[in-house]
């Protein structure tokens, strides 16, 4: 009886190892990608602590720093970090490459923003801004999009109203680190990064919100 115990006592350490190098692996990938990249410090302070994983329509899912078409990215992702069902979280996710990383003037563009998620429960977060899909200009080659989630405090009253999908306000130049700054979330809790460059469903995506032809 004691040999078994002790068998199961150490396949349950080895299993629980390397879940834990698995973590700290992703953990320390997301880091340096984040670097290199130049997300900290063109967008954050500091990288996110964990990764957040990120899984499209088609059971893409997202690995740091690597090219998805804006087709693959046209629906909302489902989302999962490590997520405590008491706790509620902000997720945001935004283009500091606006229309390009040569002239970052709308830098960033914020492209998706959930508050008061209770755990990882998105659909029952307060929506600020709807999800919408990379928007990379024809010439204007690889963007940068950052996928973050935080921590809040608590549940928590925002000031910031729903944003018109078809309007560029509230859109463009949005501070993230000024944002969470201001509802006391310190730094972000996961996150994830890819790039993206022009494909024909932008074309259509512009004609959609903003009625023009590109």
């Amino acid at each position: 009886m004691k040999l078994l115990y002790f068998g199961l006592s150490l396949l349950l350490c080895l299993s629980w190892g390397q879940l834990n190098v698995g973590a700290q692996s992703n953990e320390l990938k997301v880091h340096r990608v984040m670097k290199e990249l130049g997300v900290v410090p063109d967008v954050l302070k500091q990288p996110p602590k964990a990764l957040l994983k990120m899984r499209f329509e088609d059971d893409t899912e997202i690995e740091e720093g690597k090219t998805y078409t804006p087709t693959d990215m046209k629906f909302q992702p489902r989302l999962e970090w490590l997520a405590d069902a008491d706790t509620y979280y902000t997720i945001v996710m935004l283009s500091p490459d606006a229309p390009s990383r040569e002239n970052p003037m709308y830098r960033s563009w914020l492209h998706w923003l959930v508050v008061n998620v209770p755990g990882m429960d998105v659909a029952k977060g307060q929506v600020i801004s709807e999800y919408f899909g990379p928007l990379p200009p024809k010439e204007s080659g690889l963007l940068r999009y950052v996928a973050l989630v935080y921590q809040q405090p608590d549940k928590l009253s925002f000031d910031e109203k729903k944003l018109d999908l078809k309007n560029a306000e509230g859109h463009s130049n949005f501070d993230v680190q000024k944002f969470t700054d201001k509802y006391e979330m310190g730094e972000p809790l996961a996150g994830n990064i890819f790039q993206s460059k022009w494909d024909s469903y932008v074309t259509e995506l512009m004609k959609m919100l903003y009625d023009v032809d590109e």
